[in-house]
Formats: structure tokens, C-alpha cells, sequence
């Protein structure tokens, strides 16, 4: 995280780094943003001053960033592709690895609107992602993120938040269940990271009790999406104490 006098700063370091003679080459840029520790704010803003930079971050700088958050996940998931690629390419890997994309009402989901925010340190497993896969898909890899709380919703009940992604998802088990039973990619929801089509796994019936029950949620209000890459994100209404089974009261 930069601290204050180094946030007030940024624009000189910009200004100095600008499109022309002051920026030799791509290596530049990435000495600056290795030296601020791939800083999201910074990277999402070096992604916009110019059409230049934007190409250099698509080509090398998310990747980097990825390698260097997650270099074990990241390994793991290039094993699995071809060519060394990531489906659906390096920036949307490496928003889903600090941003959660918030929620908003769907056909099975109830929930007022929550806007979406930088997360500063998160954990993805793929240990928890087999909470999220029905039985004959367990053979699959999803790594799962830490849950993102959004709590104190007033009357609204206590929402998780979470992403993850799959391993190979183009030959997973998951996909061809998908294509069996005909499920249909949803015509209102894209992919918060890589804006592609999503198929809702609530609509499939690809949501195991399991995973109920790892969200500590209700039943009836537990939503997730896979898109055409295998990112994952989802939504879950968490059960309050005084609903649960263990309440004192009981």
C-alpha cells in the first residue's frame, strides 16, 4: 500500500514518466511499479494515461503483477493452458485478484446494490473451491477467494461476496455438465474482470449444498456465475445468529 506522501506524489511521478522522450522504454515503467510493489491504484492508473502504456501493460505488466501476487496459483493455472496463456488474458486475472466486484439484484438472488471495491489482500484456495463443486465435477480445480463481508446492511441481511477461478475450464468437467443440460448463457450478467458471457450455476443446478453451507448462507439465496473463461464470481445472503440453529435461545 503507498502511504500518504507517496499517493500525494503520484501525479509528479506520472507527469515525469510521460508519453515521449521521458519514457525510454517499457522497462521504465516497470521499475516504477515493482519499485511501488505493483500498487493496484497505480496500475489501474498507468492503464489509462495513454494508448501507449495501456498496450504495454496488456502485453507484460499484468502479468508480471500476477506472477508476482499469486506465482504459485499463477504456475498452476499456466500447467494447465496452452502456450503459457491464461484464458481470458493477464488483466482480467489480475483484477479478480484485487477487486471484488460487488452485487446486485438477479433472477434468484434478492439484494440491494453494492458497488464494487479494491481488496487490498486476499487469499484464493483450491481447497475451498471444491465447496463449490457438485460431485461428479470434483476432479475439477477452482481456487476460491477469501470471502469479502459486507455486513450491517440495515434490514437487509448480511452479504459474502466471493470470486474465484478454474484450472483449464475449456476441458473441465464443470463446462461439459454445462453443455449436457443445455444451460443457457445469461442475456442480462457479464464477467466483472474479463466482460464476457456468464452462465448462472443456480439456473444450471450446479450449486451443491456444500457450498451452502461453507457460506454459512440461506439456501434459497446463494448465486453464483461462471463466464466462458472460468472466472467465477458470486453473491450469498448469510444466515444471522438468531435464525441459526445454534442461537442461544434455542
Amino acid at each position: 500500500m503507498l502511504s500518504r506522501q507517496q499517493r500525494q506524489r503520484l501525479p509528479e511521478v506520472l507527469d515525469v514518466m510521460s508519453p515521449g522522450p521521458g519514457l525510454l522504454d517499457e522497462k521504465m515503467l516497470l521499475l516504477v511499479l515493482r519499485a511501488a510493489n505493483w500498487n493496484p491504484f497505480l496500475l489501474c492508473t498507468s492503464a489509462q494515461v495513454c494508448k501507449r502504456w495501456a498496450d504495454i501493460m496488456k502485453r507484460v505488466v499484468w502479468k508480471e503483477f500476477c506472477l508476482s501476487r499469486a506465482p504459485k496459483m499463477v504456475g498452476h493455472l499456466l500447467s494447465g493452458g496452452r502456450d503459457g496463456t491464461i484464458p481470458g488474458g493477464w488483466e482480467p486475472l489480475g483484477k479478480l485478484m484485487f477487486y471484488c466486484s460487488g452485487c446486485h439484484a438477479s433472477t434468484h438472488f434478492i439484494s440491494k446494490t453494492i458497488p464494487g471495491h479494491f481488496v487490498w489482500k486476499t487469499r484464493f484456495s483450491k481447497t475451498s473451491g471444491k465447496w463449490f463443486l457438485v460431485p461428479q465435477c470434483q476432479a475439477d480445480i477452482l481456487y476460491i477467494s477469501k470471502i469479502c463481508e459486507h455486513l450491517d446492511n440495515g434490514d437487509d441481511d448480511d452479504l459474502v461476496l466471493y470470486r474465484g477461478i478454474f484450472r483449464s475450464f475449456g476441458t473441465s468437467s464443470t463446462r461439459r455438465v454445462l453443455m449436457e443440460r443445455g444451460a443457457k448463457l445469461e442475456e442480462d450478467e457479464l464477467c466483472p474482470f474479463c466482460r464476457d458471457k456468464v452462465w448462472s450455476m443456480t439456473d444450471a443446478k450446479l450449486v451443491p449444498p456444500s457450498a451452502v453451507k461453507r457460506l454459512c448462507a440461506y439456501e434459497d439465496n446463494v448465486e453464483y456465475f461462471v463466464c466462458v473463461n472460468g472466472h467465477l464470481h458470486g453473491m450469498a445472503s448469510r444466515i444471522s445468529p438468531s435464525d441459526s440453529e445454534f442461537s442461544a435461545d434455542e
